[in-house]
């Protein structure tokens, strides 16, 4: 029983593995190949991906309204190359190989890092593009690119407002009302007071009549002094 058991687990892991590798193909290289096209970006992204090595050596080869080449990066041609490609692998074609059968028609990914030929036509811009150790040849005149994801855009913020201004109203100058003049003595009169020199005339009138008081008593007494003789 226990022998039973441990066939069917060990079948049962194989087949499991079997399913994970099912969608990968390999060359006599090592080169990898996925069937579609997002397993092998799926590689890339998670950087799982085993890229692809050359392992033939060719001079670059001009072709029609092409005039020179340059060498260059993978990953510096355009942005959807930066984090590497996938790309269809193909056959022998104008004197140039592909790809291994065992891989043709597959997902092949690449590295940002892989030296590339780039074929310029007289006005100096680029029109193909082939590996550089070995010149062979992309699905096209460019490998396919991956999709570029635009960077997120800032959110742009609103203008500040201006603070409102508040006036602040001048300060209110209260008027100053000068005191009154003081009373004059004809003012005093006019409004019914006792003027200053009032009680000095009447200090006067008094002493008058006491002096002329005085002077009746002597004459009254000096009269009866000659009537007694």
């Amino acid at each position: 029983m226990k022998t039973l058991v441990g066939v069917v687990s060990l079948m049962t892991l194989g087949a499991l593995s079997f399913s994970a590798q099912a969608g990968i193909h390999q060359d006599s290289h090592g080169n990898v190949g996925y069937d579609t096209l997002q397993e092998c970006q799926q590689a890339i992204n998670s950087g799982t991906a085993r890229f692809y090595k050359s392992s033939t050596f060719k001079k670059p080869l001009l072709h029609d309204n092409e005039v020179s080449v340059s060498k260059g990066l993978l990953g510096n041609l355009a942005p959807q190359f930066q984090n590497g490609t996938c790309d269809i692998g193909t056959g022998h074609r104008q004197r140039r190989d592909g790809v291994a059968k065992a891989i043709q028609g597959k997902y092949i990914p690449y590295s940002p890092e892989m030296m590339i030929n780039q074929y310029h036509d007289a006005s100096g811009r680029i029109v193909r593009v082939s590996m550089h150790q070995c010149d062979n040849w992309f699905s096209g005149a460019f490998p396919k690119g991956m999709p570029v994801v635009p960077p997120p855009q800032p959110v742009p913020q609103p203008a500040p407002q201006p603070l409102p201004t508040v006036q602040t109203p001048p300060p209110v100058v209260q008027p100053v009302t000068p005191p009154p003049p003081a009373p004059t003595p004809a003012v005093v009169a006019s409004s019914g007071g006792i003027p200053i020199w009032a009680p000095v005339a009447a200090a006067a009138v008094i002493g008058i009549a006491i002096a002329a008081s005085g002077d009746d008593d002597n004459d009254s007494g000096t009269s009866g002094t000659t009537g007694t003789k």
